[in-house]
């Protein structure tokens, strides 16, 4: 099934805004209209119609703006239904407000309960604390190294412009970054021995500029 993960944003009522994404190397990220979150044009760009997906949040039980944000996303999600003519349940995982390491693992072990073999991952890492991140990418390598045919498809970040002006929103494919990490293990499994060599071939950085 394809499974996508996110955290809901803890802006207070009145501070999460709607807003245009631009969409920065992944034309399937584009999306004509305006969204609180950045996983609607990820679900619009990765989905067919008659498709039933599923979205898991990570929802901090305090501060209590995160139940209000859930109810915009649900709407959000209810929109997109009728629009693209798919099906979407909605878990929302319900963890405490707690960045210690405790904390983190055991949402770390509550997300990848949710995680099935032949599953198809996509993730929106724009909003939570900073060792959020991490924590979602590392259920999704935890499901994609120890479940069968299960894929990392893609992880988007979405770039609020803070400059005060009519700047411009940008939503980012990052999927690379994970799938680097992925790499990094395989050179270390083989034991090639010059890894940076490799990396520098893979990545197309020994041609001459």
């Amino acid at each position: 099934m394809k499974t996508f993960l996110m955290v809901t944003p803890q802006q207070p009522k009145g501070m999460l805004h709607s807003q245009h994404y631009e969409s920065q190397g992944n034309s399937l990220l584009d999306f004509p209209g305006e969204t609180h979150f950045p996983i609607i044009p990820l679900i619009n760009g990765y989905t067919e119609a008659g498709e039933a997906i599923r979205v898991i949040t990570v929802t901090y039980g305090e501060p209590s703006n995160c139940a209000n944000n859930l109810k915009i996303l649900r709407g959000e999600l209810e929109d997109l239904e009728g629009a693209k003519d798919i099906s979407i349940s909605l878990d929302s995982v319900d963890v405490p407000f707690d960045d210690s390491v405790n904390a983190l693992i055991h949402t770390y072990q509550l997300l990848i309960d949710y995680m099935s073999d032949d599953d198809m991952l996509y993730a929106d890492i724009t909003f939570g604390s900073k060792p959020t991140p991490l924590m979602l990418v590392m259920s999704m390598q935890y499901a994609y190294r120890l479940k069968e045919n299960v894929s990392m498809e893609c992880i988007v970040y979405g770039q609020k412009d803070w400059s005060g002006g009519a700047g411009v929103n940008r939503i980012y494919d990052v999927t690379a970054l994970a799938k680097l990490d992925e790499l990094v293990r395989v050179l270390a499994d083989l034991r090639v021995a010059e890894p940076e060599a490799a990396l520098r071939i893979i990545f197309g950085l020994d041609k001459e500029a």
